[in-house]
Protein backbone atom coordinates (compact mmCIF):
# COMPACT_ATOMS: atom_id res chain seq x y z
CA UNK A 1 0.00 0.00 0.00
CA UNK A 2 1.34 3.20 -1.03
CA UNK A 3 0.53 6.75 0.91
CA UNK A 4 -0.18 10.03 -1.55
CA UNK A 5 0.22 12.87 1.03
CA UNK A 6 -1.27 16.17 -0.58
CA UNK A 7 -0.36 19.71 0.84
CA UNK A 8 -3.11 22.01 1.21
CA UNK A 9 -2.63 25.89 0.68
CA UNK A 10 -1.31 26.17 -2.88
CA UNK A 11 -1.67 22.38 -3.75
CA UNK A 12 -5.13 21.87 -2.89
CA UNK A 13 -6.95 25.22 -1.85
CA UNK A 14 -5.89 28.33 -3.43
CA UNK A 15 -6.45 30.23 -0.32
CA UNK A 16 -4.13 33.60 -0.92
CA UNK A 17 -7.25 35.92 -0.61
CA UNK A 18 -8.11 34.98 3.08
CA UNK A 19 -4.53 34.80 3.93
CA UNK A 20 -3.17 38.03 2.49
CA UNK A 21 -6.13 39.93 4.28
CA UNK A 22 -5.39 38.90 7.58
CA UNK A 23 -1.62 38.80 7.32
CA UNK A 24 -1.85 42.07 6.70
CA UNK A 25 -4.09 42.99 9.64
CA UNK A 26 -1.95 41.29 11.76
CA UNK A 27 1.84 42.64 10.36
CA UNK A 28 -0.50 46.10 10.97
CA UNK A 29 -1.24 45.39 14.44
CA UNK A 30 2.53 44.79 15.59
CA UNK A 31 3.64 47.04 13.43
CA UNK A 32 5.77 45.26 10.58
CA UNK A 33 5.92 47.12 7.28
CA UNK A 34 5.39 44.49 4.91
CA UNK A 35 5.50 44.62 0.68
CA UNK A 36 1.97 42.90 0.16
CA UNK A 37 4.03 41.04 -2.59
CA UNK A 38 5.90 39.24 -0.17
CA UNK A 39 2.42 37.06 1.20
CA UNK A 40 2.88 34.16 -1.07
CA UNK A 41 5.74 33.32 0.10
CA UNK A 42 4.34 33.15 4.26
CA UNK A 43 1.40 30.80 2.74
CA UNK A 44 2.48 27.58 3.56
CA UNK A 45 4.92 27.35 5.94
CA UNK A 46 3.95 27.37 9.79
CA UNK A 47 3.05 30.72 11.04
CA UNK A 48 5.04 30.77 13.76
CA UNK A 49 8.11 30.74 11.54
CA UNK A 50 6.96 33.91 9.86
CA UNK A 51 5.98 35.70 12.81
CA UNK A 52 9.38 34.87 14.70
CA UNK A 53 11.35 36.05 12.12
CA UNK A 54 9.54 39.71 11.52
CA UNK A 55 7.74 40.15 14.40
CA UNK A 56 9.92 38.57 17.35
CA UNK A 57 10.49 35.64 19.03
CA UNK A 58 8.22 37.33 22.52
CA UNK A 59 5.08 38.25 20.37
CA UNK A 60 5.01 35.47 17.70
CA UNK A 61 2.67 33.22 19.13
CA UNK A 62 0.81 35.71 20.47
CA UNK A 63 0.50 36.79 16.85
CA UNK A 64 -0.14 33.40 15.78
CA UNK A 65 -3.26 33.33 18.01
CA UNK A 66 -4.43 36.77 16.82
CA UNK A 67 -4.38 35.80 13.04
CA UNK A 68 -6.30 32.46 13.81
CA UNK A 69 -8.72 34.30 15.73
CA UNK A 70 -9.24 36.80 13.20
CA UNK A 71 -9.19 34.26 9.90
CA UNK A 72 -11.97 32.24 11.85
CA UNK A 73 -14.19 35.33 13.33
CA UNK A 74 -13.99 37.29 10.01
CA UNK A 75 -14.46 33.96 7.56
CA UNK A 76 -11.39 34.79 6.09
CA UNK A 77 -11.00 30.74 6.15
CA UNK A 78 -13.94 31.00 3.67
CA UNK A 79 -12.31 33.11 1.49
CA UNK A 80 -10.81 29.87 -0.49
CA UNK A 81 -11.65 27.34 -3.60
CA UNK A 82 -10.27 24.49 -4.82
CA UNK A 83 -8.08 24.66 -7.74
CA UNK A 84 -9.61 23.46 -10.78
CA UNK A 85 -8.86 19.73 -10.94
CA UNK A 86 -8.14 19.11 -7.56
CA UNK A 87 -11.57 17.07 -6.40
CA UNK A 88 -10.68 14.84 -9.67
CA UNK A 89 -7.29 14.27 -8.66
CA UNK A 90 -7.95 13.25 -4.78
CA UNK A 91 -10.73 11.19 -5.90
CA UNK A 92 -9.07 9.62 -8.49
CA UNK A 93 -5.94 9.15 -6.88
CA UNK A 94 -8.23 7.56 -3.74
CA UNK A 95 -10.01 5.06 -5.83
CA UNK A 96 -6.76 3.48 -6.97
CA UNK A 97 -5.78 0.08 -6.33
CA UNK A 98 -2.86 0.10 -3.80
CA UNK A 99 -3.04 3.61 -3.22
CA UNK A 100 -4.56 5.18 0.18
CA UNK A 101 -4.41 9.06 0.27
CA UNK A 102 -3.49 11.74 2.88
CA UNK A 103 -3.23 15.38 3.45
CA UNK A 104 0.11 16.85 5.51
CA UNK A 105 -0.27 20.54 5.97
CA UNK A 106 1.17 23.41 8.27
CA UNK A 107 -2.30 24.42 8.32
CA UNK A 108 -4.57 24.08 11.82
CA UNK A 109 -5.13 20.64 12.14
CA UNK A 110 -9.01 21.19 12.57
CA UNK A 111 -8.84 23.88 9.78
CA UNK A 112 -7.38 21.23 7.40
CA UNK A 113 -10.33 18.72 8.17
CA UNK A 114 -12.87 21.32 8.55
CA UNK A 115 -11.83 22.65 4.93
CA UNK A 116 -12.21 19.30 3.31
CA UNK A 117 -15.33 18.73 4.79
CA UNK A 118 -16.39 22.21 3.33
CA UNK A 119 -15.24 21.79 -0.21
CA UNK A 120 -17.07 18.17 -0.49
CA UNK A 121 -13.49 16.02 -0.34
CA UNK A 122 -13.20 14.96 2.54
CA UNK A 123 -14.11 11.06 2.04
CA UNK A 124 -12.05 10.84 -0.85
CA UNK A 125 -8.73 11.71 1.97
CA UNK A 126 -8.00 8.44 3.88
CA UNK A 127 -6.04 10.05 7.08
CA UNK A 128 -5.05 14.13 7.80
CA UNK A 129 -2.20 15.28 9.48
CA UNK A 130 -1.99 18.92 10.35
CA UNK A 131 -0.39 21.46 12.47
CA UNK A 132 -0.83 21.22 16.35
CA UNK A 133 1.30 24.26 18.04
CA UNK A 134 4.04 23.10 20.39
CA UNK A 135 3.75 19.36 18.79
CA UNK A 136 4.40 19.38 15.48
CA UNK A 137 4.96 22.67 13.26
CA UNK A 138 6.99 21.67 10.75
CA UNK A 139 6.55 19.79 7.30
CA UNK A 140 8.90 17.36 7.93
CA UNK A 141 7.40 16.84 11.73
CA UNK A 142 3.90 16.59 10.34
CA UNK A 143 5.04 14.33 7.79
CA UNK A 144 7.08 12.14 10.45
CA UNK A 145 3.69 12.20 12.71
CA UNK A 146 1.01 10.42 10.12
CA UNK A 147 4.15 7.53 9.25
CA UNK A 148 4.86 6.72 12.81
CA UNK A 149 0.82 6.61 13.21
CA UNK A 150 0.04 5.04 9.85
CA UNK A 151 2.98 2.22 10.40
CA UNK A 152 4.54 3.13 6.88
CA UNK A 153 7.87 4.22 6.12
CA UNK A 154 9.08 7.17 3.86
CA UNK A 155 9.80 4.98 0.87
CA UNK A 156 6.20 3.70 0.96
CA UNK A 157 4.69 7.43 0.45
CA UNK A 158 4.81 10.68 -1.99
CA UNK A 159 4.51 14.19 -1.05
CA UNK A 160 2.70 16.20 -3.56
CA UNK A 161 3.04 20.09 -2.83
CA UNK A 162 3.95 23.20 -4.27
CA UNK A 163 6.38 25.18 -2.16
CA UNK A 164 10.14 24.65 -1.05
CA UNK A 165 8.79 23.40 2.62
CA UNK A 166 7.04 20.74 1.29
CA UNK A 167 9.75 19.75 -0.56
CA UNK A 168 12.54 20.28 2.19
CA UNK A 169 10.28 18.60 4.59
CA UNK A 170 9.40 15.30 2.66
CA UNK A 171 13.28 15.51 2.00
CA UNK A 172 14.40 15.91 5.62
CA UNK A 173 12.76 12.09 6.35
CA UNK A 174 13.83 10.44 2.90
CA UNK A 175 10.30 10.94 0.97
CA UNK A 176 9.99 11.66 -2.94
CA UNK A 177 8.16 15.16 -3.84
CA UNK A 178 5.65 15.70 -6.76
CA UNK A 179 5.94 19.21 -7.01
CA UNK A 180 2.85 21.31 -8.19
CA UNK A 181 3.27 24.06 -10.31
CA UNK A 182 -0.01 25.99 -9.80
CA UNK A 183 0.88 27.33 -6.23
CA UNK A 184 2.71 29.89 -4.42
CA UNK A 185 6.11 28.11 -4.88
CA UNK A 186 9.30 29.64 -6.21
CA UNK A 187 10.06 27.12 -8.71
CA UNK A 188 13.16 28.17 -10.12
CA UNK A 189 14.92 27.63 -7.16
CA UNK A 190 13.57 24.56 -6.29
CA UNK A 191 16.58 21.50 -7.50
CA UNK A 192 16.26 19.90 -4.47
CA UNK A 193 17.17 15.69 -5.81
CA UNK A 194 13.83 14.11 -3.98
CA UNK A 195 11.44 16.23 -6.82
CA UNK A 196 10.93 12.69 -8.86
CA UNK A 197 8.26 15.06 -10.95
CA UNK A 198 7.00 18.44 -11.57
CA UNK A 199 3.11 18.39 -12.56
CA UNK A 200 1.80 21.60 -14.42
CA UNK A 201 -2.04 19.92 -13.57
CA UNK A 202 -3.61 18.12 -11.26
CA UNK A 203 -4.41 15.60 -13.59
CA UNK A 204 -0.24 15.49 -14.38
CA UNK A 205 -0.12 14.06 -10.45
CA UNK A 206 -3.24 11.99 -11.08
CA UNK A 207 -1.59 9.99 -14.43
CA UNK A 208 2.00 10.11 -12.79
CA UNK A 209 0.71 8.25 -9.55
CA UNK A 210 -1.28 5.86 -11.82
CA UNK A 211 1.88 4.86 -13.46
CA UNK A 212 4.38 4.78 -10.72
CA UNK A 213 2.08 4.09 -7.50
CA UNK A 214 -1.13 1.98 -8.41
CA UNK A 215 -1.29 -1.65 -8.33
CA UNK A 216 -2.47 -2.28 -12.20
CA UNK A 217 -4.91 -4.95 -12.97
Amino acid sequence: MKYVFFDFDGTISNTYEGCARILKKTFDKYGVEMDESNYRKFIGPPLSETFIKYIGEEKAYEAVSYFRELYVGEKAIYMSKLYDGVADMLSSCHNMLGIKTGVATCKKHEEALHLLEYFGVKDDIDYVSGLVYNKRETKAQVLDYALKNLGVTAKDCVMVGDTIYDVEGAEEIGMDCILCLWGFGDYEKIHNKNVIFSAKTPNDVTEFVKRNYSDKI
